[in-house]
């Protein structure tokens, strides 16, 4: 679904194309995620829009996989591509990654080191990683540089109103706690190391300076979305001496029932939306430059 041209401050000198997702098609993936998900609703509601948008993409083989993570979604997501090599800076996260028998290989190292030795991808693919990553413009120049000549790239990102519109702080700032408001918030980003928060035209430029040819844009978990997602997230990440609020939490979501019964919540929060092209998140389809 095609729903034109982004506006000219997010367009650089290529052709880029906004699509907006459909009701079915993120109900669709919220089916999908269920299965690897099903008991964390902050999860589940993200990775929703994300297979969504990523099912209107094909990748060509070989790919990397930037940020790669325990390898399932990226099965569940593209489950019939073999050749797949993943870049992972968390070692647990790398060792689950190996014994996922997603990969063919799996790089213990921060991004933007890439030793590949000048191995070429037809593809590269970063889910939600690169806002966590340091040195970003070296990241980006080394997926460029990591392609074939015309290898496509594609990433899912947070844009700036994933800051703007966290709910949690408002909250405690309402209840008179300000400054609790205020490092609920510090540990937020902390925890996820968020340091690459951009619009939307900002990630465009900074893929181009990469060397890439900016070609789709799929804005992903629009106001509604992105103010129950946050809330849900923020709680579950909320310290509580040693443990998180999550921790006491699962067990709540893990009853029968749940997942159905979220669903129709999702499907409720969908129909509220008034302007899905303005997004906590963003998934680029690039190319690299020839």
């Amino acid at each position: 679904m095609l729903d034109g041209d982004l506006p000219k401050s997010m367009s650089p000198d290529c052709d880029v194309k906004s699509h907006k997702l459909d009701r079915s098609e993120i109900l669709a993936g919220y089916d999908a995620v269920a299965t690897l998900y099903g008991s964390i609703p902050p999860i589940l509601m993200w990775r929703s829009w994300e297979h969504a948008a990523y099912r209107r993409f094909a990748l060509r083989e070989p790919v990397l996989d930037v940020g790669c993570g325990d390898g399932r979604f990226f099965r569940l997501v593209f489950p019939g591509i073999s050749k797949v090599v993943g870049i992972e800076a968390n070692p647990g996260v790398a060792d689950a990654a190996r014994q996922s028998a997603v990969y063919d290989e799996i790089h213990l190292c921060e991004a933007h080191t890439l030793p590949l030795n000048g191995r070429r991808f037809a593809s590269a693919f970063a889910n939600c990683s690169l806002e966590h990553m340091d040195r970003l413009p070296e990241v980006l120049r080394g997926i460029a540089e990591s392609l074939e000549p015309g290898g496509s790239f594609l990433c899912s990102v947070v844009t700036d109103r994933f800051l703007d519109w966290a709910p949690l702080p408002l909250l405690l700032a309402a209840a008179g706690e300000p400054e609790r408001a205020m490092s609920v918030q510090e540990e937020y980003e902390a925890y996820h190391h968020l340091v690459n928060a951009w619009a939307p035209d900002d990630w465009v430029r900074k893929l181009d300076e990469a060397g890439f040819d900016i070609i789709d844009h799929v804005p992903i978990v629009p106001e509604w979305s992105g103010r129950v997602f946050l809330f849900f997230d923020q709680l579950w990440h909320l310290r509580q001496g040693a443990a998180e609020c999550g921790e006491q939490l699962a067990p709540h979501f893990m009853r029968p029932g749940f997942v159905g019964g979220f669903r129709q919540v999702l499907a409720g929060i969908l129909d509220m939306e008034d302007d899905s092209g303005v997004a906590a998140g963003a998934v680029f389809h690039a190319r690299r430059r020839s």
